[in-house]
């Protein structure tokens, strides 16, 4: 006992000694704060002017660079200590409080106590005393509790950190030990008690709120400054989110540590700098480490892979009518380094028929230096002289040079060039009498295209095609073919390579060098894996030629470019979501007073666009960005200091640097990538906490969804990131504060984004605690829509981005938030208090604002206060009106829309609901004259506003108003883009204006307007047309949707115009059709018995980009028409009362057409006609004939002669090896088939398919009843056949790699297919036997196999039937899919079993209506399945059990269960680890779907 009271004894001294020298320290630090603060700002503007002073200057010194780095981590650190007093800061003016102050505002006397009450917080750390090891002390007075309460009020440091020291501690638990614990207690006690005394004394001084006394119930309350008393007291009894506390002492010494790190570092930095400087000249100009190196018009590489069209195309074009009639043309040749523009072009150069079109010929390097004066001479110097020239300068003599001759100039490699410098460059090779010039310009960079190009558009060169590519990689490895034969085993390891390269050149020669050298699988693989052709620094490796470029951006460019390589390969990036990345990470240089932030992100991103390093996309209607090519691996090579991203293929090779401070984690890579599964990139995860300073981390990504196992990873990993400001995680399946256990504290947060699929997922509580945050974004969050109820706390946020309008609405207090920028929607007096319309009234940042529940306002007072005048920035305005109230004041709602005259910059106006007139504003006496949008939805105005003085009005929606019955074309409607009408149901006709038509309207939508009779257009349209006719109207519509017009009868022919490439027409008059859709490649008409031909409805002229028509129930397409549509690929055909080919089609008249793909159905045409007519399609490579009634067989005309015979034909038994155990009987079968034919064959129902198809025709789809398919065999390049409902001759050709029958009678043999990888049998007698099956799962390529309804077509399959004779022959079979209803019949055959147990992967069972369980043997073959990965039940009426032993299946991950209604349960014994996601639905059956919900959190993904 003595011997444990003296070791207490001498660590309560030991902890007591230093005390009073803490206690005067933290006084002194809580003092200091302030200096302190200004010191390390001091500090930090020194080392900015040091590092400021070397710009422009190349120096390499390693050791240099290191104490940069070192001094980087400090600025980091000092970075971190001031957001955090600044975010102390911001929660003071929050509470009233003065904590983070340098000094208090009520002078000398409250300064004590801040100070005082620091100082007994410091004293209580020292003490290591926090609340959270309250339960250490047992304690069970409740008086000293109470006083224990109170103390620790006082003493504790912020709660967070508190947290993490009591889960860190031990608390002393053995018996022994329990009286020196007490004296501890004591000596703790007595001194906190001291330090309370203190600050109460000093409280009352001040007459402020002083701590209760150790009797005092209310002792949990905190100490309240008496200046600050009567703020805290207006506080509603909310339950509001914990704030963190502020521990100043702590802050003050951190600093002052900073700054004593910072001094001598920089004294360091300071005095290599000026020994490198020395002698040094100084230039501001921006380093580029090295130029391109020169190029020649001489041909380095002599075969040009993969460019020969590009290279016809450019050539005809110079050399032939398309520019021979211009006076000088500019074509440039755009794409990124080493992506071949140079090859390209020398090979043009070089060409013959080049060297004989051009009398000169120039070829210039220009690079980075555009001098005009420079390349004029050097241009000059290149082209011969001319007798009788005159001495003068380079233009002059340039003039005299080319005043006779054509010439062509090639300009390569251009970096940079302003116009006006290029329009000087242009004046001497403008003034040449000769047309026909040329200049050809290769650039990386999109903008000096755009700005030198005189035609429509460049020429991008992209990375060769795969194949292609393949094959020039391995020119550069390999000598010769036979050099690439002696090496097969080394393919497939450069194949893979080849795709990482992206298709660039200079990548596969770079690659290829590091190849050729060590023809080992060693070597390659670790080439392979490592991806050391990003680490070779030679002037031609594929790395430096990129690094060129990004050298050359500025530093803010480099830096939101590199910061880029987070994300992953190929991601499309919208603007906004990439420019508020930027935000985030605060790295975007401030703009002038006219610009904000986001106009300097759009500026950046535009630049990236214009050096080459974004690809702009906008085919899909809301463009987007991506980093192409190889750039993407550029990115992560320059930003590999600080950013780190990890995936599937590179959690073991990526180099992790101790400086990283931007991290992202793809978690849904593809399985076994590089040889890592699932559990392998987790065990990789698990090891960073060891590899990663965590808490240096700025920036934390995962994109994925994640299982139970990596939250817990994550949890542990993350622990310590504290230092985080953006933060992206869209796909969460967890409780965000499972993954992250410190969410709370991390109060430098920027930019925050989550989503989430799970609806009962909440939002955390702490979101209104990020006071530094401006960037929110939920638009991916489907979870609850409750937001905190102190939100308006966030007051930096200037984005809140959310797809929900309850999220918008469910801010309390929002005019708080003076900085936001969008409120998509704000319901008006949603609640009593916090939701009036003066909330709106300070919210003069707002750009986009929805004001909903407007009949809730009654007075021009209350709508006036949400001050929309004052709003210079809003561009975007709702107000809306519900449209389902009860009670309408048309007065009242007259005066309150009056009252939200918006300001005159408005851009974006919507009107929905409103019920009493126009306003004054928006009419007569129009303010918005900048309005670019209107629209109004179930509006009553009677008097619709004049929209002549809207000059910039470029959209227009009219939605369910029922007072408008006439449309007027005003003179303003001169800039209209888009006009949208909807559901007016009184609307008759359009009043026009003579002097134009919409003359940029791009995209027209009519909907539900069943009184409307004609388009605007209507009465310029006169029949017949002419093909040639210019239209004047709508010349520049893109889009034209028309539905639900009944009493429209006349529209303009399709396409009109060459603009118009989106046509949509459906529910309109009696003579038009009933539906037409068309796209610039593509159109679909159905029909209707009154119509009686195309000529009025398309203009064929106009067609010739047409690559695939569809019509159905229309009238006969004529010859000329046809032959117009030069680009048709794909003709469908679909009509039950009318002949579908060409009428003029006859058999003497010659004509060919390119089309590729026909289907023609339920069509009368007969075997003769259709013959005809394929006889004059060379290229056709697919056919299909669907319910042709006229067509009774079909056959190949070279085995025409074959089909005449009655009896089987010698070359079946020559071509196609029949297997040895078709019987007697089938061949007889085979007999009567042939007799048929021949009986038939003078029919005009044969149809013959002409001979040339035997070479082209890869795919046939015959589906037609009573049919009759003669042999095949001829069609040497068929590929794909698919036969339904008819019967058929074999043999089939062995070119096949598809096959598919459905309810066929014939004689079917397999074993001659041996390239066949996909076979489908439905609904067909027993003649089709497993048998020939065999030689396909064992010798074949057969990967897919579906039977259906194929009566005991595995119960034929007899385990030991050729086993033995295939035992020597057979490798592995390769078949990976099977889908069958024959459950029984399958798990029956354990030997085929067997066969599939390493190749098979996803099992299908569908359709089973008689299976109610599984034998033990059944089973036990399912168990032999051990590579399944995919395993479906699907309309299985009568299974009630799962097979038992599923949890063997250790590769399984997707388990679907779907209408199995008798499935009561899930395996007792459970499902296997390796499941990733669980698919039950609509079994009917509660108690497995509850079963299913308990396994939530096991398995990533549930669906129910």
């Amino acid at each position: 006992m003595e011997v444990a009271a003296g070791a207490a004894r001498w660590v309560v001294g030991k902890a007591l000694g230093p005390v009073a020298d803490g206690l005067l320290e933290a006084w002194a630090a809580s003092k200091e704060l302030g200096p302190n603060v200004d010191a390390l700002k001091m500090e930090l503007l020194y080392v900015q002017g040091m590092l400021n002073n070397t710009r422009g200057r190349d120096i390499d010194n390693p050791a240099l660079n290191v104490l940069l780095q070192k001094l980087r981590d400090l600025a980091y650190n000092a970075e971190d200590v001031l957001d955090e007093l600044d975010y102390f800061r911001i929660q003071d003016q929050l509470e009233g409080t003065y904590e983070a102050a340098d000094e208090h505002a009520k002078g000398c006397m409250c300064n004590l106590y801040l100070h005082a009450h620091h100082t007994a917080r410091a004293a209580g750390k020292l003490l290591c005393f926090c609340p959270c090891s309250r339960a250490a002390g047992h304690s069970t007075d409740p008086s000293e509790q109470r006083e224990e309460d109170t103390r620790q009020q006082v003493l504790c440091c912020a709660w967070p950190c508190a947290k993490q020291r009591s889960a860190r501690g031990n608390t002393p638990s053995a018996p022994h030990n329990h009286q020196a614990n007490e004296e501890v207690r004591r000596c703790m006690r007595k001194l906190a008690s001291g330090a309370c005394n203190t600050i109460r004394h000093v409280g009352k001084l001040l007459h402020c709120s002083s701590l209760p006394t150790h009797d005092d119930d209310s002792s949990v309350m905190p100490v309240i400054c008496g200046a600050c008393k009567h703020k805290a007291s207006l506080k509603k009894h909310v339950k509001e989110t914990p704030k963190l506390e502020f521990d100043r002492v702590d802050l003050s010494k951190r600093m002052k540590h900073i700054v004593e790190q910072l001094q001598p570092v920089c004294a360091k930095v300071k005095a290599i700098l000026n020994l490198e400087l020395l002698g040094s000249s100084h230039t501001t100009a921006p380093s580029i480490a090295k130029s391109p190196s020169t190029t020649t018009s001489d041909i380095i590489e002599s075969t040009l892979y993969g460019r020969e069209t590009a290279k016809k195309s450019i050539i005809d074009s110079i050399t032939h009518v398309k520019y021979s009639d211009k006076d000088l043309i500019i074509l440039p040749i755009v794409g990124s380094g080493g992506i071949g523009k140079t090859t390209l072009v020398q090979h043009i150069y070089h060409s013959q028929e080049v060297q004989k079109h051009f009398q000169v010929k120039v070829w210039i390097c220009v690079s980075q230096n555009f001098i005009v004066n420079k390349l004029t001479e050097e241009i000059e110097k290149a082209i011969p002289s001319v007798e009788g020239e005159k001495g003068g300068r380079a233009e002059v003599l340039i003039e005299q040079r080319l005043n006779s001759k054509r010439f062509l100039l090639v300009l390569d490699d251009i970096w940079k060039c302003e116009s006006e410098d290029w329009e000087r460059l242009l004046v001497p090779l403008r003034k040449g009498q000769t047309k026909g010039n040329i200049i050809l310009v290769t650039t990386r960079f999109p903008a000096v295209a755009e700005m030198v190009k005189t035609t429509d558009s460049s020429i991008d060169l992209k990375g060769l095609e795969q194949g292609v590519f393949t094959d020039f990689f391995r020119a550069c490895i390999f000598r010769d073919k036979q050099s690439q034969k002696d090496h097969h085993g080394l393919l497939e390891i450069g194949d893979k390579i080849a795709e990482k390269l992206k298709g660039s050149p200079l990548a596969a020669k770079t690659v290829g060098r590091l190849l050729r050298n060590h023809l080992d699988v060693y070597h390659w693989n670790r080439v392979l894996e490592s991806r050391e052709w990003e680490m070779q620094t030679g002037e031609r490796d594929i790395m430096p030629a990129l690094k060129l470029s990004y050298d050359y951006l500025s530093f803010h460019l480099q830096q939101c470019f590199s910061r880029c390589a987070l994300f992953p390969e190929d991601y499309e990036f919208n603007s906004e979501e990439l420019i508020h990345f930027w935000i985030g990470l605060d790295i975007l240089p401030s703009g002038d007073r006219n610009k904000t932030v986001e106009d300097v992100g759009v500026d950046i991103l535009n630049d990236l666009v214009n050096h080459g390093f974004f690809k702009k996309d906008e085919t899909g209607g809301h463009p987007y960005y991506i980093i192409h090519d190889l750039l993407h691996d550029l990115a992560l090579k320059v930003a590999s200091h600080e950013c780190l991203s990890l995936h599937h293929s590179n959690v073991r090779s990526v180099e992790i640097r101790p400086s990283i401070r931007h991290l992202s984690i793809i978690i849904d890579g593809p399985d076994d990538s590089n040889g890592i599964t699932d559990e392998t990139f987790k065990s990789e995860l698990r090891k960073l906490k060891t590899k990663l300073k965590v808490e240096n981390l700025q920036t934390l990504i995962i994109f994925g969804g994640e299982d139970e196992s990596f939250v817990s990873i994550f949890g542990d990993l993350f622990m310590e990131a504290n230092a985080l400001r953006v933060l992206c995680l869209p796909t969460l399946s967890y409780p965000l504060e499972s993954m992250l256990h410190n969410f709370s504290s991390l109060l430098h947060l920027r930019f925050l984004k989550l989503g989430t699929s799970i609806s009962q997922m909440h939002l955390p509580t702490t979101l209104s605690r990020f006071y530094h945050l401006k960037i929110l974004d939920l638009q991916e969050w489907d979870g609850s829509l409750l937001l905190p109820r102190d939100m308006s706390n966030l007051a930096k946020l200037c984005h809140f981005l959310a797809q929900y309008g309850d999220l918008y609405s469910g801010i309390y207090n929002v005019g708080k938030l003076k900085l936001l920028q969008e409120l998509k929607v704000f319901a008006v007096n949603k609640e009593s208090e916090g939701f009036e319309l003066n909330q709106l009234e300070h919210l003069n940042e707002i750009r986009e604002l929805g004001i909903y529940n407007l009949e809730k306002i009654h007075t021009k007072d209350k709508a006036v206060e949400a001050k929309l005048i004052d709003k210079n920035y809003l561009h975007k305005l709702t107000l809306c009106w519900d449209s389902e109230r009860s009670n309408i004041e048309s007065d009242v709602e007259a005066v309150v829309l009056e009252s939200l005259r918006p300001h005159r910059n408005l851009q974006e106006l919507c009107i929905r609901g409103h019920r009493g007139p126009c306003p004054a504003w928006l009419g007569d006496k129009l303010v918005v004259e900048a309005l670019q949008t209107l629209c109004l939805v179930g509006v009553s105005w009677g008097v619709f506003p004049s929209l002549g003085k809207m000059w910039d009005l470029r959209e227009l929606t009219v939605e369910n108003i029922a007072t408008i019955k006439e449309f007027s074309l005003e003179q303003s409607f001169c800039k209209l883009v888009k006009l949208t009408l909807v559901d007016l149901e009184n609307f008759e006709k359009w009043v026009p204006l003579a002097t134009h038509l919409f003359p940029c309207l791009q995209e027209l939508t009519i909907i539900d307007c069943p009184k409307l009779s004609e388009l605007p257009c209507s009465s310029h349209i006169v029949y017949p047309l002419k093909q040639d006719w210019n239209i004047d109207w709508f010349p520049k519509l893109q889009k034209l949707r028309i539905e639900n017009c009944p009493g429209v009868f006349l529209l303009p022919p399709i396409p009109w115009t060459h603009t118009l490439s989106n046509v949509s027409i459906s529910g309109v008059g009696s003579k038009l059709p009933n539906q037409l859709v068309y796209s610039r490649v593509a159109l679909q008409i159905t029909g209707k018995d009154g119509m009686h031909s195309l000529d009025q409805l398309l203009l064929f002229s106009q067609l010739t980009e047409l690559q695939e028509l569809e019509f159905e129930k229309c009238p006969p397409l004529k010859l000329e028409h046809f032959l117009m549509l030069t680009s048709l690929k794909r003709l469908w055909a679909w009509s039950s009362n009318h002949r579908v080919l060409p009428s003029e089609v006859q058999s003497g008249v010659q004509w060919q057409h390119p089309v590729e793909d026909i289907l023609i159905c339920r069509s009368r045409s007969s075997g003769k006609e259709l013959t005809q007519f394929l006889s004059h399609l060379p290229k056709l490579s697919k056919l299909g004939l669907y319910s042709c009634e006229n067509i009774t067989q079909v056959a190949v005309g070279v085995d025409l002669q074959q089909t005449r015979a009655p009896v089987v034909s010698s070359s079946t038994s020559s071509d196609v090896t029949m297997d040895d155990t078709l019987a007697k009987d089938e061949l007889q079968e085979i007999a009567e088939v042939e007799e048929v034919g021949a009986n038939t064959v003078d029919d005009d129902g044969l149809l013959v398919l002409p001979a040339h198809l035997s070479n082209s025709l890869q795919a046939l789809d015959i589906r037609s009843g009573g049919l009759v398919v003669h042999s095949l065999d001829a069609l040497k390049a068929l590929t794909t056949l698919e036969l339904k409902d008819c019967s058929f001759r074999h043999p089939f050709p062995s070119s096949l790699l598809a096959l598919e029958l459905t309810s066929v009678n014939g004689v079917l043999t397999l074993s001659n297919l041996t390239s066949l990888t996909r076979l489908c049998i439905y609904r067909c007698k027993e003649d089709l036997r497993c048998e020939g099956l065999l030689p396909l799962l064992t010798r074949g390529h057969l990967s897919h196999l579906d039977v259906q309804r194929i009566p005991n077509f595995f119960g034929a399959w007899d385990p030991m039937w050729g086993m033995q004779e295939e035992q020597n022959k057979r490798t592995e079979s390769k078949l990976q899919y099977l889908k069958t209803d024959d459950m029984e019949g399958f798990l029956d055959a354990p030997a085929l079993c067997s066969l599939l147990s390493s190749s098979l992967t996803s099992l299908d069972f569908i359709g089973n209506r008689e299976m109610a369980r599984f034998t033990k043997e059944q089973e036990e073959a399912f168990q032999r399945l051990t590579s399944l990965q995919e395993l479906q039940f699907r309309f299985c009426d009568e299974l009630e059990h799962l097979p038992a032993g599923l949890n063997k299946l250790t590769n399984l991950k997707i388990l679907g269960i779907w209408r199995c209604p008798a499935l009561r349960s899930l395996p007792k014994d459970g499902l296997p680890s390796s499941l990733r996601e669980l698919d039950v639905q609509y079994c009917g059956n509660d108690e497995l779907t509850e079963q299913c919900k308990r396994l939530m959190g096991t398995i990533p993904e549930i669906k129910l």
